[in-house]
């Protein structure tokens, strides 16, 4: 459940008004999906103050990164704290692998970085799913912190393959469900987020079902004191159906509200920006 009073607890800075008013990437598509999710919640006065804390929250994890590129392994390491890290290597004691489901919550890129060097036990198993640029010395230049702390990339295309062997080898493989999933390219099925219909990959659950992997939703997150966490939450009970079709909607319709009671937690920390429902 969403506590409205978290919203004044939570204040803009300066770095988030300039951004707001004087750089306003995507402002109209913030405020327009701010205003769905909470216009039953808050009033309009608070859904604009949430729109400023969303964007003094981007502003501050651009600094988070740049300065991370000139910071010790060690300065990373004590920034972040991981919770729930048990509950990964008990999924994993299964032999199945673990499926995690996240999405771009708190510093998306600083707190994973950070968090991994927190959890020895499981580095260098995890196996995040994107897009790589084609230049691999700009691949290695930009993302070298990634690789430095043990994390691993799947290439987005064609990933299928990969992704099977990783589990089989007792490995994490993260799923980032929270963008928009092409319809036309088959990629997504229409699954509703927030009470409204949009575009949701099919493929963790895809997955899950074939390989009869465990599914754990993580978030990260920023504290007041500026220090991150990265969370690992309870694995999610696999709902069974006779009709595949409506298995495959009801496991991803629970990923949903999974990834649903991440954003309420921590609202000012989730990508606004992007355009999440496509779907009409």
């Amino acid at each position: 459940m969403f506590d409205p009073a978290y919203i004044d607890s939570i204040k803009p800075t300066l770095g988030g008004r300039l951004f707001y008013y004087l750089l306003p990437f995507r402002r109209r598509t913030v405020n327009e999906n701010i205003h769905r999710v909470f216009s039953k919640l808050l009033s309009p006065e608070q859904q604009h103050k949430l729109a400023l804390c969303f964007y003094s929250h981007i502003a501050r994890s651009l600094k988070e990164n740049l300065m991370m590129r000139f910071q010790s392994e060690e300065s990373i390491k004590q920034r972040a704290e991981v919770i729930g890290h048990e509950k990964v290597i008990a999924a994993a004691s299964l032999g199945k692998g673990v499926l995690i489901l996240s999405g771009h919550f708190g510093n998306w890129e600083f707190a994973p970085i950070a968090g991994i060097m927190n959890f020895k036990e499981f580095q260098g198993r995890f196996y995040f799913i994107r897009k790589m640029i084609k230049a691999k010395w700009l691949e290695r230049l930009l993302f070298r912190r990634y690789y430095q702390a043990g994390l691993n990339v799947i290439p987005k295309k064609n990933s299928l393959n990969q992704v099977c062997d990783a589990l089989e080898q007792q490995n994490a493989v993260v799923f980032v469900m929270d963008q928009h999933a092409s319809l036309d390219a088959k990629d997504g099925i229409v699954v509703d987020f927030f009470g409204s219909p949009a575009g949701t990959y099919r493929s963790l659950a895809t997955i899950a079902q074939y390989m009869k992997t465990p599914v754990l939703p993580a978030s990260s997150y920023r504290r007041a004191d500026g220090t991150h966490v990265l969370e690992f939450h309870d694995p999610l009970e696999w709902e069974s159906h006779t009709d595949r079709a409506e298995e495959l909607y009801a496991n991803t319709l629970a990923y949903n509200r999974a990834l649903e009671k991440i954003v309420l937690a921590h609202p000012d920390q989730w990508l606004w920006m992007h355009k999440r429902w496509k779907v009409s």
